[in-house]
């Protein structure tokens, strides 16, 4: 149990009351034979604590503080060491050090000060766990600075090591017509790559097509160097990037940028990220692009899907989804992405600066501009924000507020353009941009609302202007509206939600309306929804579907599951689907499917679709077929990483923005506890795939599969990783055959037991059992052993050198140490 302890008392303590010692183990030493000579003090605590300069993990009132070297001391005769702490260590967990007694203060000024918890007379407890070195701390609210809840000081940010790293996803596509005797190929491969050296992180991003006319090439999509400035909370990007897209439009750009990261403020002051999500009717090749640009293609089974992996970039533009079916056709809508109202807690504040020229999505360069903004959060229901836009014939601002209220939260945006794309074409507007989102607790209802309207075609926003000035193109939006509801029907009701966007511009094609209109429920184990879509297409016409889905999962496990579909749609076409999918392995590596699809309306048909899954610590590979009269498909694909280190190449999953190498010398198939299906390689290495910046990460090791002859001294690790670090994590090993040695002292007397066995350098290596036994854990059964059972001379032996008996069990003598002789 910790003690608090008032810090009036504590000027009257001898000694670290306030200290959490472990307690003692009853030992009794009377038990064992009599006229044994053992020192048995080291068996007398949970803990044997030398003193020492270590690595801990700190926990302060229940929250990851960080990895500190710490120095142990001892307290008079105290047998256990203790922390003992300095001035930066204190600072560095966020002591208010204004509130130290002054003699306290006085003692700390010495740059070699380390004093122990209680002669800090704070109101504190601490608890040490050598054998995982770690340190809990609890200190009282009042002795700490104010911070953030889930705050975490930039000073435990890991900036990582320097590594070079491939990130590839590979897709290849062929589609057969055998009617028409022909068939069409195609590949895709995309590419993220990147170095970090230092505290700077430089990236690649481009994408391979390959078709089967003999064209391809390779899209290089963006080149940038980034790095934190932790004292503002933001990123210094240099090359390409995009603009925040808060206050203003996102605009792609080649140039400089500084602009605030909210992963860094505490966890309680971050935001959100979208998802994509749509319907296949079968097996389809699904292309997600943004600006022109293909961020995502992969192969889908039929029924809904859910992309949630792509890039964080901050860009907040529509996306183009396309789905090339079984059997040929293709279907193109828009998925619209709203930002959130623009309110922020009081005293928050964003910012962005950038500086360069436009650019659009194959890589073309514009004109060049000046743009910033701010945003203030200036108490619990108002912020305020503004910028503004600068270039060669172009002049925009932007002046806002953001109100939360018992109604929601609003947020209000006026905009004002000055423009003259072509000489002798003076343009100028107005725009009005409100955005609304509501919970209502009491009945559980998400509700979100967006417009964004403009006076007349004279305004422009700077990715207007910069099209007129390449093309020629003016074509502004009049207005743009977006809502979204999001309904829990409560126990047993299942869920309600809506999304729908709708747009009209001033000259060109005819206004545009999509909506997805979905409830979902489920009954015992089985699931079902219904949804209601209007999709509307690239070329201008919009297609109505109603699906219904019905899924139940299988198997004593449930690994696997029995799903089925029903879509009908306003041209006269239908589909009816039955598929089977299950997972296989001890942590499902395996994954597969089996769909039999029936397409109605003048073409019908039936046709059946298989895929496969097998994902392992070098990667994912998948592969599908599908099979339609006249028609077949087939597709793989691959996705992995390839991660270079000091210490040479390493395979990898998929890699999300931050990621750790993990080294545990010998210890090869151990799990990555978090990634079941990542084991150890042969050199001891692997890589953990994903951790999330500026925030707490934990990585275990499961030593399930691994030799008996490596133990793992360490088996979890934290860290706090930065944004785009590659974090390394060394797990202390120790190696060799575990083995049984029978050795007696010199007169035939038996060893004492417990006592300690180390080689002639120190390293401990095991101890001595009942019956004399001695049991090791090395690979070399010849060299020379101690045995120590005390301080004094006379309390150790050597064993030199050692016979197999009859029963080839390793029998020795323990002789006088050499030294004891001298």
């Amino acid at each position: 149990m910790k003690r608090w302890i008032p810090s009036c008392a504590l000027a009257a303590l001898a000694s670290g009351l306030a200290t959490q010692v472990t307690h003692a183990v009853e030992f009794e030493a009377g038990f064992l034979r009599p006229g044994t000579s053992l020192d048995l003090q080291r068996y007398q605590s949970e803990q044997a604590v030398p003193e020492t300069e270590v690595t801990l993990d700190i926990t302060l009132n229940q929250r990851w503080m960080g990895r500190h070297s710490v120095a142990l001391r001892r307290q008079g005769p105290n047998l256990q060491a203790s922390a003992c702490y300095g001035t930066s260590l204190l600072q560095a967990l966020g002591v208010d050090m204004g509130q130290l007694p002054a003699a306290v203060a006085e003692s700390l000024a010495d740059a070699h000060a380390c004093l122990h918890l209680a002669a800090l007379q704070l109101a504190a407890s601490e608890e040490l766990n050598f054998a995982e070195l770690s340190l809990h701390l609890e200190i009282a609210q009042q002795a700490l600075l104010r911070q953030p809840d889930g705050y975490l000081p930039p000073s435990s940010w890991d900036s990582g090591v320097t590594a070079g790293f491939v990130d590839y996803r590979m897709n290849l596509f062929q589609q057969r017509d055998l009617q028409q005797h022909s068939s069409s190929r195609q590949g895709y491969l995309g590419v993220r790559a990147g170095v970090n050296t230092g505290a700077w992180y430089w990236r690649h991003e481009g994408s391979w097509q390959a078709a089967s006319d003999g064209g391809s090439r390779y899209q290089p999509s963006a080149n940038w160097v980034r790095r934190d400035i932790p004292s503002w909370s933001a990123q210094f990007t240099a090359g390409d990037g995009y603009s925040v897209g808060d206050v203003f439009e996102t605009t792609a750009y080649r140039g400089l940028q500084v602009s605030s990261d909210e992963r860094m403020f505490p966890q309680s002051l971050r935001g959100f990220a979208p998802v994509v999500r749509g319907v296949a009717n079968s097996t389809a090749l699904l292309s997600i692009r943004q600006r022109g640009v293909l961020l995502h293609e992969s192969t889908v089974p039929p029924g809904p899907f859910e992309i949630d992996d792509l890039y964080a970039s901050g860009v907040n533009q529509d996306l183009q989804v396309t789905l090339r079916e079984a059997d040929g056709s293709v279907r193109s809508f828009i998925m619209p992405y709203q930002a959130a109202p623009l309110a922020l807690r009081p005293g928050a504040h964003r910012f962005e600066l950038n500086g360069g020229v436009w650019r659009d999505g194959q890589g073309d360069t514009g004109p060049a501009f000046v743009q910033g903004s701010w945003q203030q959060g200036l108490d619990n229901q108002l912020s305020v924000h503004g910028g503004g836009w600068l270039s060669d014939d172009y002049l925009a601002s932007a002046l806002g507020a953001a109100i939360n209220s018992q109604f929601g939260a609003f947020g209000l945006t006026a905009y004002l353009s000055r423009s003259t794309p072509r000489p002798g074409q003076a343009l100028q507007g107005q725009a009005l941009r409100l955005s609304w989102r509501h919970r209502l607790e009491y009945s559980a209802t998400d509700l979100g609302l967006s417009l964004t309207q403009t006076d007349s075609p004279g305004y422009q926003t700077f990715n207007d202007f910069a099209f007129a000035r390449a093309d020629g193109r003016s074509d502004q939006a009049r207005w743009r509206a977006s809502a979204s509801l999001n309904q829990d029907l409560g126990p047993g009701g299942g869920r309600l939600n809506l999304s729908a966007i709708s747009s009209q511009r001033w000259r060109g094609q005819a206004g545009t309306t999509s909506y997805s209109l979905g409830y979902h429920n489920a009954y015992r184990t089985l699931g079902y929804g219904l949804n209601l879509n209007r999709e509307q297409r690239v070329n201008g016409l919009a297609l109505n579907s109603l699906t219904l889905t019905v899924s139940a999962p299988l198997g004593v496990r449930r690994s696997g599951a029995v799903s089925s579909g029903l879509n009908l749609d306003s041209e006269g076409k239908s589909s009816a689907s039955l598929r089977w999918s299950a997972t296989a392995g001890e942590h499902d590596q395996w994954g597969y499917g089996l769909a039999a699809v029936r397409q109605g309306g003048a073409d019908s048909a039936t046709g059946f679709d298989a895929d496969l899954l097998r994902r392992s610590a070098a990667g994912e590979l998948s592969g599908s077929l599908a099979s339609r009269p006249g028609q077949r498909q087939a597709a793989l694909g691959m996705r992995g990483a390839l991660v270079a280190h000091a210490r040479g190449v390493t395979a990898a999953p998929p890699l999300g923005e931050s990621f750790a190498i993990v080294h545990a010398p010998g210890a090869e198939s151990a799990r990555i506890a978090q990634h079941p299906y990542i084991r150890l390689d042969s050199r001891g290495y692997a890589v953990t795939p994903t951790l999330t910046p500026y925030s707490v990460n934990s990585v275990e090791l499961d030593p399930r599969g691994m030799t008996d002859q490596v133990e793992l001294q360490l088996t979890a690790q934290a860290l706090v990783p930065r944004a785009g670090a590659v974090g390394y994590l060394q797990f202390a090993t120790r190696s060799g055959r575990q083995w049984t040695l029978e050795a007696r002292r010199e007169h035939g007397q038996a060893l004492p037991f417990g006592a300690q066995v180390t080689d002639v350098h120190g390293t401990e290596l095991g101890l001595v059992g009942q019956g004399s036994r001695l049991h090791l854990r090395s690979d070399d059964q010849q060299a020379a052993l101690d045995v120590i059972w005390g301080s004094a001379a006379g309390q150790r032996c050597r064993i030199a050198q050692r016979t197999a008996a009859p029963a080839q069990a390793l029998v020795a003598a323990c002789l006088a140490h050499p030294e004891d002789q001298a």
